[in-house]
């Protein structure tokens, strides 16, 4: 009679037991939100990220539930949905260029405090605002800034967001890579996402003020 094979774990034989493999997903990207990357800056609390974006704080600890508010430092990075933006950030949106980004001076902002965390160079300010005291820089005041120099929060507002992809960082080093065409369409598309982001705000605020 011939003899079939055993099956593994027959007669007492068994395979080693594996180890459980350990989440890589962080826990906040288990809700049912998309959610970028932002890093801390001088004066930031968790409150005042929360307010700056419509949001409650217990929302936003909902999505870095490992975050204490009392202990967080400059320089941290934590998570945001992904769609809410503060109005610094449909400031920078709004001034996106193929050639050259409008940006408008804060409050107590210096030239060295825009230029140096940007690694912009003299020349190339003095070129781009020609005729502009750029020693004495007033709150609100447009500056005209290279198109793909930003700050590190910048960018990940702009890639974590969706308003732009990684590559366009990389063509406006040099339009002719993709084309002044392609950037063009960036900017486009840039202009359209800032449209539908306010409508829909609006949309949300009517049906709130109406209870439903």
């Amino acid at each position: 009679m011939a003899l079939l094979p055993r099956a593994p774990g027959a007669l007492g034989m068994s395979r080693p037991a594996r180890p459980a493999r350990r989440a890589v997903v962080p826990r906040a990207y288990q809700f049912d939100v998309s959610v970028r990357p932002y890093t801390l800056r001088k004066d930031d609390t968790i409150k005042t990220i929360a307010q700056k974006r419509g949001l409650t704080v217990q929302q936003l600890l909902a999505i870095n539930p490992d975050v204490r508010p009392d202990a967080v430092a400059v320089g941290q990075t934590i998570l945001l949905p992904a769609g809410t933006l503060s109005s610094r950030d449909r400031e920078i949106m709004a001034g996106i260029g193929p050639v050259y980004r409008v940006y408008p001076v804060r409050k107590g902002e210096r030239y060295a405090d825009i230029t140096g965390r940007r690694s912009i160079t003299r020349p190339e300010m003095e070129r781009l605002n020609p005729g502009v005291n750029l020693d004495k820089l007033k709150e609100g005041q447009l500056l005209k800034l290279p198109a793909n120099k930003y700050t590190v929060r910048e960018r990940e507002m702009l890639i974590g967001s969706g308003i732009l992809p990684p590559e366009f960082f990389a063509a406006t080093k040099n339009p002719f890579v993709i084309g002044i065409g392609a950037l063009m369409l960036v900017c486009g598309f840039v202009l359209a996402w800032q449209r539908f982001y306010d409508e829909d705000k609006a949309i949300e605020e009517e049906m709130r003020e109406q209870g439903l």
